[in-house]
């Protein structure tokens, strides 16, 4: 038994992750078009009619396609409780809309959310099954000792690397305004403080970091994947390392 993670996409146009162990399919978030999910699942032999989705919070880059996910999937769809109104407001009688408040089970895999500071509720996940653990935590402006905690064990972990601050402040498209919610502790976590804490997530365990949720305005995915591996090689430490893109799913990581 084990666990696959895969992203079909990640960025600030629009979110979706995979996760499924041999007999359970999840899908984080449904910010991309049902036809990309299609195309994303026949290329990972996975049936769309058996998913299950975990909503981490109401942003339109990760819920704004979930009333077509869910007319065309009709998964079985898990949101925070502080997050129910706002989803169940996009589906009106949808009967497979559950909320939670702690860990629960899907099938045979343990998910285990916890919340993360953003500027609406929001969680992270982590999803064990046989033993192995993969944990997802994006959109979070400060990871606090909690989230870390959460974390620990994690052969994966995808992170959010949204952006380098010098070119965040030297972006004139930018309002100071939202620079300053970017960069506060309820914003988005910054290249830097992502590689502190994938080296604590190596230290504890970690085999493989996946960056994620970039943004295109204020990163670069070469800036993002050097400034992680810099750090986690000056802490003598080594793991692997890949980015999620926007508009191509990454590998396939597989932990047995």
């Amino acid at each position: 038994m084990g666990l696959k993670i895969c992203s079909l996409a990640s960025g600030s146009r629009g979110n979706c992750i995979y996760i499924a162990s041999d007999t359970t399919t999840l899908l984080i978030d449904a910010g991309i078009s049902c036809k990309r999910i299609k195309e994303g699942l026949k290329a990972l032999n996975t049936d769309p009619m058996s998913l299950n989705l975990l909503i981490t919070h109401s942003h339109s880059d990760h819920i704004g396609h979930l009333k077509m996910v869910a007319k065309t999937f009709s998964p079985i769809i898990y949101t925070h409780y502080l997050t129910y109104s706002e989803v169940s407001s996009r589906l009106p009688g949808y009967l497979k809309l559950k909320e939670f408040d702690g860990d629960f089970y899907v099938g045979d895999i343990t998910v285990s959310p916890f919340r993360v500071s953003h500027d609406v509720p929001c969680v992270g996940y982590s999803v064990i099954c046989g033993g192995k653990k993969i944990s997802v935590v994006t959109d979070v402006g400060r990871l606090t000792v909690d989230n870390m905690r959460h974390l620990d064990g994690s052969d994966v972990v995808l992170i959010e690397s949204n952006h380098d601050e010098n070119m965040l402040l030297a972006n004139p498209r930018y309002a100071m305004p939202l620079k300053r919610r970017i960069l506060s502790d309820s914003g988005h976590l910054s290249n830097k403080a992502c590689a502190a804490a994938a080296v604590e997530c190596v230290k504890n365990g970690a085999k493989q970091i996946m960056l994620g949720h970039l943004s295109q305005e204020n990163n670069t995915p070469e800036l993002a994947y050097q400034t992680t591996l810099s750090e986690i090689s000056g802490a003598g430490l080594s793991a692997g390392l890949n980015v999620a893109l926007q508009d191509k799913m990454s590998e396939i990581i597989e932990v047995c």
